[in-house]
């Protein structure tokens, strides 16, 4: 197949992707954020509490204690009375970690609920809840009322680890939330009413959880054109996968300590990174690590460097390497384009162009980039890894 046979079958498909009707983008959807379990959370909080500006009162409140009383896993009596002045709560502290959401009615009941979206539960968390003599305020073995544990996730999710955790899918869950709005005659403020289905929409869409009835478009303009889509991505990936390994062989060949001193993660499809070999499991579980990013956008390629400090116990460590910096430091990072963003994994990033048509340049001057920040940053690396290992010993 040549190279304008294919531009051809993309633009058919373009075209006749213009004319397949859509579903409109959920706001998380749009910031990208589909499946970001915080949100998740802060929205379903949001509209169970019944004080709370939304004007549905304690009507998603109710259906959502229906929902559970209903499922055949639980133990929780219809509760419908004195709604109203139900606590509800995020992010609770039990001594061992804080759950998600918890549902309380003073002396009367409470419900502890977990919240997954697409992670797995962490470890033991639901065993450790389920045995945290507190919940917040609340002393466990005081608490004379009724009480329900809930782990609430995708049914294609594994089951929780403690047996007094019940199983609640998203999916068994979304009905009795739809029929609020459903019954609600105009009742509701439609700001709010325009709100709460959009949240419905992304839990649906994101779990796919639309009725069933016919195969999308999308599929079988694949089905016809598989073959181009096929080499095109397999084009795609091999490419990536030789800027990956050539950073690979620059960063090594540059080396002036020894390669034995080092270890290189190459996942092609995903990520490469480069650290010292006593650079993992830093004061614990830190790991710190040059990675650079490969993104090969249409309008922006481009390879981006990062320097992570991640794990546990990493905000201990980036305060240190801060101090360490002298302003003056500070400054010729800044005037470099190195960003100081203290993400989740990233700590220090900047971004080099990728010329996909010289990309071995590229590299090179990606890798004299990085090169040069680690003239600047890896002194002070090494003394807060020497200091911790010293303090192990």
């Amino acid at each position: 197949m040549t190279e304008t046979t294919s531009e051809a079958h993309l633009q058919e498909i373009e075209e006749l992707l213009a004319d397949v009707d859509r579903p409109p983008a959920t706001t998380l959807d749009i910031l990208g954020e589909a499946k970001r379990e915080r949100y998740w959370e802060d929205l379903l909080v949001y509209f169970l509490n019944p004080s709370n500006p939304h004007g549905f009162n304690a009507d998603v409140l109710a259906a959502f204690l229906q929902a559970l009383s209903e499922h055949e896993g639980t133990s929780l009596p219809p509760l419908r009375h004195e709604l109203e002045q139900v606590e509800v709560q995020s992010q609770v502290p039990t001594g061992d970690g804080p759950f998600d959401i918890f549902l309380w009615s003073k002396d009367a009941w409470y419900v502890v609920i977990e919240l997954k979206v697409a992670a797995a539960e962490t470890g033991t968390q639901t065993r450790r809840y389920a045995q945290a003599p507190k919940l917040g305020e609340l002393v466990v073995n005081q608490h004379e009322g009724a009480s329900e544990y809930v782990y609430l996730a995708p049914r294609s999710a594994g089951s929780s680890t403690s047996e007094k955790f019940v199983d609640v899918s998203w999916e068994y869950l979304i009905p009795y939330l739809e029929e609020v709005l459903r019954t609600s005659y105009g009742q509701y403020p439609s700001k709010s009413h325009a709100q709460l289905a959009d949240y419905l929409d992304t839990i649906k869409q994101t779990l796919n959880m639309d009725e069933f009835t016919t195969i999308s478009e999308e599929t079988k303009l694949y089905t016809d054109y598989a073959d181009t889509i096929n080499r095109l991505i397999e084009a795609y990936e091999d490419d990536r996968a030789k800027i990956f390994n050539h950073l690979q062989t620059v960063f090594l060949d540059e080396l002036e300590s020894p390669r034995e001193g080092w270890v290189v993660n190459n996942s092609p499809k995903r990520y490469i990174n480069f650290a010292k070999n006593d650079w993992g499991n830093v004061a614990g579980s830190v790991r710190i690590e040059y990675e650079p990013h490969v993104h090969l956008n249409r309008d922006h390629p481009e390879i981006r460097l990062r320097l992570d400090i991640e794990n546990t116990g990493k905000q201990e460590i980036r305060k240190e390497f801060n101090e360490k910096l002298d302003e003056a430091e500070r400054d010729a990072l800044r005037n470099a384009d190195w960003e100081f963003v203290d993400g989740s994994y990233a700590y220090l990033t900047k971004s080099v162009p990728l010329d996909v048509d010289q990309p071995v340049d590229s590299i090179h001057h990606a890798i004299q980039n990085l090169n040069e920040l680690r003239a600047m940053v890896e002194p002070y690396i090494d003394e807060i890894v020497a200091k911790y290992q010293n303090s192990a010993d």
